[in-house]
C-alpha cells in the first residue's frame, strides 16, 4: 500500500499545473530526435559528414540516451528528482547549444551526445515525479494528462522544428534548448522537493553492464538492413545479448542492485515490460513505413508526411484522454491493454491492405484504430511500471521503462525494414519476371530499389524508366503490405503474452492481500 512518503503530495501543496508540465518536459526527449533527423541533412552538407560519421550523427543521441536512463533513474532517487531534473535541462541547453555552434563534426557529435543524455534524463525525471505529485486515486488520469501533452508537444514541436529546419539548421537545433530555458525559471514554482534517498549506493557494475548491452544491441540492430547474418548486424547484437546475460548474473549477486531482481518474478512488472515491448515495436513501424510508402511510393514532401501522420497522433490523443478517464487499479488496467492490443492489431492489418495506388483516405481508418491502441495501451503501461515501483528505486524502476521502450522501438524499426526488403524483393523479382526482364535489369532494379529501403527515394532516380520506378513502387507497396501483416501477428502474441502476466499479476496480488488480511 503507498503511503504519504511515495506521495509527498500529501504533504505538500501541488500545482494544478505540474503534471501537464511535466509531460511539455518529457515530449523534449520526442522533439529533439526528430528536429535532429530533420536538420540533419542541412547540417551534413556544411560540415562535411559523410558515409559512417553521418550515420553516427544520426543514432548518437539515441546511444547516449540508452547508455544512461537507469543512470538518471538513480540520481533522482538519491539526489532529489527535482535538483537533478534541473541539471538535466541545463545539460540539454549545453548539448545542443554545442552543436548549434559547431564548426566541425567532431563538437556536433560532442553536443548531440549530451543532449541525448539530457533528454533522456528529463524523460525519466519528469516520469517518476509524476507519482510524487499526483494523488494515488488520481495516477491514471495523471498520467493520462502526462501522455496527452507529450503528444501535444511532439506534434507542435515537430512541425515547428520542421519550419525551422527550412530556415536553417543551427536555428532548428535551437528549439529544444530554447524550451528547456523557458522552463527553467517555472520548474521550482511548479513542482514541490521530493523526496531522497542519500544512502543509496550506485550499482556501478550493473549500471555499467547494462548501459553497455544495450549500446551494443542498439548499434547492432541499427544494421539489420544490410543482413541479418552480416558482420555489422551479428557481432554487436549478439555481443549485446550476451552482455545482457553477464548484467543478469551481476544482479542476482548483489546485495543492492540497480532494482530489486524479484520485480522480474512478479506478473504486473513483466506484463508492463512486454506490452511496452509491443508498444513501441508498432510505434516504430508504422512511423517509419508509413512515412517511407508516402515518400517512396506517392512522391510526398517531408512537410506532407508529417501533416499525413497527424491523424495517427492524434487518434493516440484521444486514446490517452480515454484510458486516463476510464484507468482504475485491478482489472480496469486487464481490460484497456486488451482493448488497445485489438485496436492495433486490427489497425495493422488494414495496413496490410496497402496498395502502391491506395489513396490518403483508404489508409485513414488503419491510422485512427492504431493510434486509438497505441493510446490505450500506453497509459496502463505506464501505470504499471509506477505501481510496481518500490519507493527505494521508483527512479531506476521507473528508468527502466525507457530502456525497454528503446529495445522494442530499435526491434521494430530495424525489423520491418529488412521486412519490407524481404518482401519487396520477392515481389519486385516476380514482376520483372512476368515482364520478361534480362538478370542484368532486374539486378540493376534490385539496386534501385535497395538504395530507395536505404533512403534515396524511388523518385529521385531520373536514370530509370518510368514503368520500372511504377514495378519498384508496385513492389515496395508489396513489401509494406506483407510486414504489416507479419507485425501484427508479432503485436497480437505479445499482446496474449501481456494479458496472461496481467493474470498472474492478479492472482499474485489477491494472494498477498490474504496474507496480510
Amino acid at each position: 500500500m503507498p503511503n504519504n512518503a511515495d506521495h509527498p503530495m500529501s504533504e505538500t501543496r501541488t500545482s494544478a499545473l505540474a503534471v501537464p508540465f511535466l509531460g511539455v518536459l518529457a515530449s523534449l526527449q520526442l522533439i529533439d530526435p526528430v528536429v535532429a533527423n530533420t536538420a540533419l541533412v542541412k547540417a551534413s552538407q556544411a560540415l562535411e559528414m559523410h558515409g559512417a560519421t553521418l550515420a553516427l550523427a544520426a543514432g548518437i543521441s539515441t546511444l547516449a540516451q540508452a547508455a544512461t536512463v537507469l543512470l538518471m533513474g538513480f540520481l533522482g532517487d538519491r539526489l532529489e528528482r527535482r535538483r537533478v531534473l534541473m541539471a538535466t535541462l541545463l545539460l540539454s541547453i549545453a548539448g545542443d547549444g554545442i552543436a548549434l555552434a559547431a564548426p566541425n563534426a567532431n563538437l556536433f557529435l560532442l553536443g548531440r551526445a549530451l543532449a541525448g543524455i539530457a533528454v533522456g534524463g528529463v524523460l525519466v525525471l519528469s516520469f517518476a515525479a509524476v507519482r510524487c505529485v499526483s494523488r494515488p486515486n488520481r495516477l491514471g488520469k495523471a498520467l493520462g494528462v502526462w501522455n496527452l501533452l507529450i503528444l501535444a508537444g511532439l506534434i507542435a514541436g515537430s512541425l515547428l522544428g520542421g519550419v525551422l529546419a527550412d530556415s536553417s539548421w543551427r536555428l532548428a537545433l535551437g528549439l529544444v534548448p530554447l524550451i528547456a530555458l523557458l522552463s527553467l525559471p517555472l520548474l521550482p514554482s511548479l513542482l514541490p522537493e521530493m523526496p531522497a534517498n542519500p544512502e543509496l549506493r550506485a550499482d556501478w557494475r550493473g549500471l555499467v553492464s547494462i548501459g553497455g548491452a544495450m549500446v551494443l544491441f542498439l548499434s547492432g540492430v541499427s544494421h539489420a538492413g544490410n543482413g541479418f547474418t552480416s558482420p555489422a548486424f551479428l557481432v554487436p547484437t549478439l555481443s549485446g545479448v550476451a552482455l545482457f546475460g553477464v548484467h543478469g548474473l551481476i544482479e542476482l549477486n548483489r546485495q543492492e542492485p540497480i532494482f530489486p531482481v524479484a520485480l522480474y518474478q512478479r506478473g504486473g512488472f513483466m506484463a508492463a515490460i512486454v506490452s511496452g515491448v509491443a508498444f513501441n515495436f508498432a510505434w516504430a513501424v508504422v512511423q517509419l513505413q508509413t512515412s517511407n510508402f508516402w515518400q517512396l511510393v506517392q512522391r510526398y514532401s517531408t512537410g506532407q508526411v508529417a501533416l499525413a501522420q497527424l491523424p495517427l497522433l492524434l487518434s493516440a490523443g484521444v486514446g490517452v484522454v480515454v484510458a486516463g478517464r476510464v484507468m482504475r487499479p485491478g482489472r480496469r488496467i486487464t481490460q484497456l491493454v486488451a482493448a488497445g492490443m485489438a485496436s492495433l492489431v486490427i489497425g495493422l492489418l488494414l495496413f496490410g491492405l496497402v496498395r502502391a495506388d491506395s489513396s490518403y483516405s483508404s489508409l485513414g481508418f488503419a491510422m485512427v484504430l492504431v493510434g486509438i491502441g497505441l493510446g490505450l495501451i500506453s497509459v496502463p503501461q505506464a501505470a504499471l511500471f509506477v505501481q510496481e515501483a518500490p519507493p527505494r528505486s521508483l527512479g531506476s524502476v521507473t528508468a527502466f521503462r525507457t530502456t525497454t521502450g528503446q529495445l522494442g522501438f530499435a526491434l521494430g524499426f530495424a525489423s520491418s525494414g529488412a521486412m519490407v526488403n524481404g518482401f519487396g524483393f520477392a515481389s519486385l523479382r516476380d514482376r520483372m519476371l512476368q515482364l520478361g526482364s534480362t538478370p542484368v535489369q532486374s539486378h540493376q532494379l534490385e539496386s534501385l530499389l535497395r538504395e530507395a529501403l536505404s533512403g534515396g527515394g524511388l523518385s529521385q532516380h531520373s536514370g530509370a524508366a518510368s514503368n520500372a520506378i511504377q514495378v519498384m513502387s508496385e513492389a515496395y507497396a508489396s513489401g509494406l503490405a506483407g510486414t504489416m501483416v507479419g507485425v501484427a501477428l508479432i503485436v497480437g502474441l505479445l499482446g496474449a503474452i501481456s494479458l496472461l502476466l496481467l493474470v498472474i499479476g492478479h492472482r499474485q496480488q489477491r494472494t498477498e492481500e490474504s496474507a496480510l488480511a
